[in-house]
């Protein structure tokens, strides 16, 4: 007999559960712990130890009201950037701060509702952290260290994708799942989950079932109809309902009438042997999270690291998406020459670098240095132009040593407000090879001005889109945006300037 086994977790507001099964084939297991005590009592030292010693086999379950999901367009990028994309997603959607969510995501393969090739369909699944932190610490008394925490209907959607016999041939379902505690629907497809919604609780305690099953079966299908107006509009082919018999039965019956999908009722009662009976329906939720957790699964609400704050520069990478009005500002003369030396300056240092391995790049490199003396000698100029205005022209140069080569400017605008501080308007594009080039220069932008001491940013980006034009059969890509930031320091203040100075010399220092 496989020996392996797989324990969950799961507390509510009154109760605890917590269980351990083995693996008899597969879709059969064995109840080998199944301990049920009030809340602040907490599982067996025992049971405690299990779980303490096989960390990767347990699941702690949370309540779906917990956990929320999406469905979400991103640019193709790398793992550890699509990562940072989904979170910045949810921290613009929640209006919070990135490190505010777990968020677990997964790519959705095979069913991208995007035609654009440099884009890729995603599922979210996440919750507050500190939802999160409050159930993990819950464990955390009595020594218990779940690796992974999954709400309800993230279990019932695993438990049909790996173990219902019609799993693989159904091109989406529709899965309910009804007890006296827990009562909840999931709409997916062989890519991911759409959807899912709680039901209503039979509040006439049994007196009126017809009228129940009735409500239900209404909610069922408009499930179906909402699911079927997203832009995926899955082909729904079967309802299975599953948890308490009576109530499945009953259901079953209302829905024939209700819809023209055929439904069934999922016996996974049966799939679970417990040497005491039959597992009642509430715990049947407990029962397939042990089952899962013999499994692998792509979702996560507990993060993989211990919880690390995200500095400024993650937060700015996390911001992807965002409109506003525009507001009108003073423009400043003779900025074009100061930001293209600037980025003939970052050119010039990957010439010399590329230089050093490539001797048919030497022509070119003596160019851009020649071009680059002459833009050093306009900024030279300015600054000496603008001795009268030094803390205004020590904010562009500041400005241009902390922009990449790629950003070019459309324009640029400072003027002072009426309360005396500086504000900075700044409009421009981010052109590369690839979309995702483009994306990654506009995010180190954005993070050297996040780290800078003197720019704080004023709301998020007003203007940030990713387009892809035709011209004249040439492919450009290339990454819009619009931005406002306040100049923290007074305009007059001989220390500031200094200040201004001393940092600009510095990034000169680190960019050379």
């Amino acid at each position: 007999m496989n020996t392996k086994l797989g324990y969950s977790i799961r507390y509510g507001e009154k109760s605890m559960v917590a269980m351990g099964v083995s693996s008899l084939e597969h879709g059969r297991w064995r109840i080998e712990n199944l301990e049920q005590n009030q809340t602040s009592a907490g599982p067996s030292s025992s049971l405690i130890k299990n779980m303490v010693n096989n960390p990767e086999g347990t699941i702690m379950l949370t309540s779906g009201s917990d956990a929320r999901t999406a469905l979400i367009t991103l640019p193709k990028l790398k793992k550890k950037e699509m990562a940072l994309a989904a979170a910045g997603w949810v921290a613009r959607e929640e209006s919070s701060a990135p490190d505010e969510y777990c968020v677990s995501w997964r790519e959705r393969k095979g069913e991208n509702k995007s035609e654009n090739k440099d884009t890729k369909d995603v599922f979210l699944l996440y919750a507050p952290r500190a939802d999160v932190d409050q159930h993990l610490a819950q464990v955390k008394v009595w020594g218990a260290k779940p690796q992974r925490m999954l709400p309800d209907f993230m279990i019932l959607d695993g438990m049909f994708r790996q173990f219902h016999p019609q799993a693989q041939k159904l091109a989406a379902w529709n899965i309910v799942f009804v007890s006296k505690e827990d009562h909840f629907l999931c709409v997916s497809t062989q890519s991911s989950m759409l959807l899912t919604r709680p039901l209503q609780a039979d509040l006439s305690d049994g007196t009126d079932a017809a009228e129940y099953y009735e409500r239900l079966a209404t909610e069922v299908d408009r499930s179906i109809f909402f699911a079927r107006q997203t832009e995926f509009n899955p082909d729904i082919q079967g309802i299975v309902v599953c948890g308490d018999p009576e109530v499945a039965e009953g259901l079953i019956e209302h829905l024939k009438q209700e819809t023209t999908i055929s439904a069934e009722y999922w016996d996974l009662g049966s799939c679970f042997e417990l040497e005491s009976g039959k597992l009642e329906p509430q715990l049947l939720l407990p029962a397939m999270a042990a089952a899962l957790a013999l499994k692998k699964n792509p979702y996560n609400l507990l993060p993989e690291q211990p919880r690390v704050i995200l500095g400024q520069d993650a937060r700015r990478r996390l911001v992807l998406a965002t409109t506003t009005a525009a507001v009108a500002m003073v423009p400043i003369l003779l900025v074009g020459g100061l930001i293209t030396s600037n980025v003939q300056n970052r050119y010039l240092d990957d010439a010399h670098r590329q230089l050093e391995i490539s001797v048919v790049r030497a022509d070119e490199a003596a160019d851009v240095y020649k071009a680059q003396c002459v833009l050093l000698d306009k900024e030279r100029h300015i600054a000496e132009f603008s001795e009268n205005d030094a803390d205004y022209a020590a904010v562009l140069l500041h400005l241009a040593n902390l922009t990449p080569h790629q950003i070019i400017f459309q324009d640029l605008r400072l003027k002072e407000a009426n309360d005396g501080q500086l504000v900075l308007f700044l409009s421009g594009e981010s052109k590369a090879d690839s979309v995702t080039e483009a994306q990654e220069s506009f995010l180190e932008f954005q993070h050297a001005l996040q780290a800078s001491a003197l720019l704080v940013a004023a709301g998020e980006p007003r203007k940030l889109l990713i387009n892809t034009k035709h011209i004249k059969g040439v492919t450009v890509k290339k990454v819009e945006f619009s931005m406002e930031y306040q100049v923290h320091f007074e305009p007059s203040s001989p220390a500031a300037i200094a200040s201004l100075g001393m940092e600009n010399e510095r990034l000169a220092h680190e960019w050379n």
